[in-house]
């Protein structure tokens, strides 16, 4: 996130210095001389009768709204796919159970030059441990929803859908939560490694190997819902109305008859539930509007 910050920053200095010097330019030239002693609608009309201003605008109006409905359109095809929406739903879980958990991970206690380490790594494995065996449904719910192999779908369909390289928002969100899969990926069966041989012979070098592991966890684990749940904002994916749709559409239709279905009977199949639960959740607004 620091980095996330730090890259604005950058941007930002290096837009506001070119703007500086684009100024200083026309100012140099005697642009802003010229403009202020020229009427204003005959400017406009020579600006507008320009032939290269007007083949330049065009192409820049007409890259926008080619880009604008590209975007709107994958978004559109990506709520489509059913699997898609079966592993957005699982991961929504996942980040509401991480939501839940991390505000309760316990702090790592800083020592001082007086302290002894080997005490305080103690002390702070011992809190890391004793949460886990705590928290460890939650945990592992969390971690098996959020890293998933089959959510290597959902990041695929994504990538096909969009023009994934002219979509900088995108692409960024996306290498976030591709870069941080693995971390979660691998660290947790080290973990449950860990805890094993700690279970089978309890020694102070396991549980602090096992404590310290458990903190860099909790910490990519934050991080990996919170990439998640950005790709999901910038998306505009409701996590209401997905879990409404899955949980509607699983329970009118077995998996092992819908499967054997032609995509257009699919098609019609999901554009009905989708109906009948956006009417449900306006019924339910409106049901609840002046309770709130």
């Amino acid at each position: 996130m620091k980095g996330k910050f730090m890259y604005r920053k950058v941007m930002l200095s290096l837009t506001l210095l070119c703007l500086i010097l684009l100024t200083l330019i026309a100012w140099k030239v005697g642009v802003f001389t010229t403009i202020a002693g020229l009427p204003f609608f005959p400017l406009v009309e020579k600006i507008i009768t320009n032939t290269y201003f007007s083949g330049v605008s065009c192409s820049i109006i007409g890259v926008v709204i080619i880009y604008k409905w590209q975007v709107w359109y994958s978004k559109r095809k990506l709520k489509q796919d059913f699997r898609c929406n079966e592993c957005i739903e699982d991961i929504y879980d996942g980040i509401e159970t991480v939501g839940k958990y991390v505000p309760l991970v316990p702090e790592r206690e800083k020592g001082n030059k007086d302290c002894d380490c080997n005490e305080l790594r103690k002390k702070n494995a011992q809190k890391y441990v004793g949460f886990y065996l705590e928290h460890k449904g939650d945990v592992y719910f969390a971690n098996l929803a959020l890293s998933y192999e089959g959510n290597d779908l959902l990041i695929d369909s994504i990538q096909s859908c969009f023009f994934i390289n002219l979509n900088f928002k995108l692409l960024e969100i996306l290498n976030n939560v591709k870069n941080r899969l693995p971390n979660l990926r691998n660290k947790y069966p080290e973990i449950e490694e860990l805890e094993k041989k700690y279970k089978e012979t309890p020694n102070e070098e396991l549980m602090i190997q096992l404590g310290e592991k458990l903190a860099s966890y909790f910490v990519d684990a934050r991080f990996m819902a919170g990439y998640w749940k950005e790709l999901f904002d910038y998306l505009e994916y409701d996590p209401t109305f997905i879990k409404l749709f899955v949980k509607t559409y699983n329970t009118r239709y077995k998996f092992e008859d819908d499967i054997k279905l032609p995509v257009t009977v699919r098609n019609n199949q999901m554009i009905e539930v989708k109906r009948e639960v956006r009417r449900a959740i306006l019924r339910n607004k409106f049901r609840n509007f002046w309770k709130k």
